[in-house]
């Protein structure tokens, strides 16, 4: 049976669950874990994603929540599995299957992600290591909280760029042009899903949201 294309949104907040195959570690040690902290800054750095949270204590499984930041998902991953199982070469197979990805929809599922991977913490599954590898408020970048998390947010996010442009929120909504811009610009600093972000200027559909994302990129 053929694979089930992922879901893809370059603009996307993706939770992020990799395991090792049956019978063999993930991690050994805390040098496999600082290894792999490493290669992700290095991925972050060369494809500009956003890391807003990990946890890499499980010696069997990690947890990541990466905001694609325009970015291609697939290619990012790829990138970060291939270096880390360059550390193991000719030891065999390391991963199981392929990475699990989950869209993160809204501010309330990444919340309830974030919360699942802390619980992790306080029931046992990440406690294999000594030292802090886990973290959910961004070790290199700033932390989720700072992005626009509601719609009320984001309205007033454009009642402030009106002003400053001197124009009111409806006329800078019709130029087509900069209402494009502005969808862009949302997208990339916010977690509202398309819906919410068509619903914001004027009603457009995901689907036109989508277009306008593609078109301006």
């Amino acid at each position: 049976m053929a694979r089930k294309a992922r879901e893809a949104d370059e603009f996307g907040v993706y939770h992020i669950e990799q395991s090792s195959v049956q019978g063999r570690l993930l991690f050994n040690d805390d040098g496999d874990r600082a290894y792999f902290l490493e290669i992700l800054n290095q991925a972050k750095r060369k494809f500009g994603f956003r890391l807003f949270a990990y946890c890499l204590r499980n010696s069997n499984t990690y947890h990541l929540i990466i905001h694609v930041n325009g970015g291609d998902l697939s290619k990012i991953m790829k990138s970060i599995h291939i270096a880390y199982a360059m550390r193991f070469k000719g030891q065999g197979k390391l991963y199981k299957d392929r990475y699990r990805s989950t869209l993160i929809e809204d501010e309330q599922m990444y919340l309830e992600t974030k919360r699942m991977i802390e619980a992790d913490w306080v029931e046992g599954n990440c406690f294999n290591s000594d030292s802090n590898y886990c973290d959910t408020s961004g070790p290199f970048d700033v932390a989720c909280e700072d992005c626009i998390r509601t719609v009320d947010e984001a309205r007033a996010k454009l009642t402030e760029i009106a002003l400053k442009e001197k124009v009111d929120v409806q006329k800078l909504m019709k130029e087509k042009n900069r209402r494009n811009q502005l969808i862009v610009e949302l997208r990339k600093t916010s977690l509202l899903s398309l819906k919410e972000i068509g619903d914001i200027f004027g009603g457009l559909s995901e689907s036109t949201i989508c277009k306008i994302l593609k078109k301006e990129l």
